[in-house]
């Protein structure tokens, strides 16, 4: 019996851990387009500009937007001649983080204290960013189109 419990523990020990040790609290996030050199700006819940640049680039983002609070970006991706298109980047619980609800026992101050402040709870829904554009008259041709 003891050997299974000093098992159990060392096992705990090992994979247990918390996500700011064994993830990220700031990712970077490459993003393509087609068209390249497409505007690309990124704003932050409160609506506030990030990141003005043009594809293909690599954004900088932080996982967390506050304690316990998971990061949320709109990606507004625009080009002469093409319609502007709006994506939204969402950041949801990392499963390292998952992990140590399992075994907050073995690390309640990276659970409940740590994990949250610094961000790394949280990871990007996406790792890469592609977005197509269409351009107008590819847009007119499809409305011709549905109306035959």
């Amino acid at each position: 019996m003891n050997r299974k419990i000093l098992i159990l523990l060392i096992f705990g020990v090992i994979f247990s851990g918390c996500a700011t040790i064994r993830s990220k609290s700031v990712y970077h996030i490459p993003i393509t387009t087609i068209p390249e050199k497409s505007n690309v700006n990124i704003t932050d819940k409160k609506g506030k500009t990030i990141i003005a640049t043009q594809s293909p680039d690599t954004l900088v983002l932080k996982a967390s937007s506050g304690y316990f609070r998971r990061a949320e970006y709109l990606i507004e991706v625009s080009h002469s001649g093409y319609q502007a298109k709006k994506e939204t980047l969402y950041f949801i619980m990392d499963r390292k983080y998952l992990q140590n609800i399992f075994l907050s026992f073995f690390m309640p101050i990276g659970f409940f204290v740590v994990d949250p402040i610094s961000g790394a709870m949280w990871m990007p829904e996406k790792q890469e960013i592609k977005v197509i554009l269409e351009s107008y008259s590819q847009d007119i041709i499809n409305e011709i189109e549905y109306h035959r």
